[in-house]
């Protein structure tokens, strides 16, 4: 059907794209204490770097917005001569859903808007394209599965559609989780939200009640670098595979 083709090119080339780059990494200041955590360095580059390599696989010639709170100037001044890379510092911490919406509306996006949005401390390697054209419905979830899942909730799935959000538990194996990594097909789901400071997770967890959301199944690569072992991982990786 070559109109479903052509919407989904305009959507690929509208979308808008935001890295959350604001946390304060506190669990990896025993060996990264000097610069935000999505500037922590991997050999020679910050790995805010490598991540954005990865989006400009799809998105070659597309604006890529940081969304910034703790030492913002650190990023500020490195990507200040990339005119491709905006920054949206925040000017106090929102929480991951509140930082989107800060930069929702500091861009003024309309409602029929499309977002791509990735977390700055997660190495993945999805086939975003594959991701854009296959969401089922106005949200979408990068589900990723793990051997290990101690340090995170996992997600319930059925049919690629999410229909729930388990909490963190010990000895949690097998499972998907969630990756940290978003499409919005329209940003229906922030204008329900008062609250300008939220987290986003718990924000998916209330859209369950009454609405759907995608799962994209990811089972490549995935580095969360916010513990010193997986940043050791992610600099053994790059040392490896360059």
């Amino acid at each position: 059907m070559p109109h479903l083709e052509i919407l989904d090119k305009y959507k690929m080339k509208n979308t808008k794209i935001f890295i959350l780059a604001g946390g304060f990494g506190t669990r990896l200041q025993s060996v990264v204490s000097d610069v935000p955590k999505p500037m922590a360095p991997i050999i020679d580059k910050p790995f805010l770097d490598y991540q954005i390599f990865q989006v400009r696989e799809y998105f070659p010639d597309a604006v890529i917005y940081l969304l910034t709170y703790y030492k913002s100037e650190i990023i500020e001044n490195y990507y200040k001569n990339d005119k491709s890379i905006k920054i949206i510092k925040e000017n106090q911490p929102l929480g991951t859903g509140g930082s989107i919406k800060n930069g929702i509306k500091t861009l003024e996006l309309q409602e029929d808007s499309s977002l791509l949005v990735l977390n700055g401390d997660t190495y993945i390697k999805p086939n975003l394209t594959n991701m854009i054209k296959t969401k089922k419905y106005d949200i979408t979830i990068l589900s990723s599965f793990q051997k290990e899942c101690d340090r995170y909730g996992t997600l319930k799935l059925q049919d690629g559609i999410i229909i729930g959000f388990n909490e963190k538990v010990d000895n949690c194996k097998n499972s998907y989780i969630n990756a940290g990594c978003y499409f919005f097909n329209s940003l229906k789901f922030f204008i329900d939200i008062v609250d300008d400071s939220f987290a986003i997770e718990y924000e998916f967890k209330n859209y369950l009640e009454n609405k759907k959301i995608s799962a994209y199944k990811y089972d490549d690569i995935f580095i969360d670098i916010g513990i010193p072992s997986d940043y050791k991982k992610m600099i053994n990786y790059v040392s490896k595979n360059g």
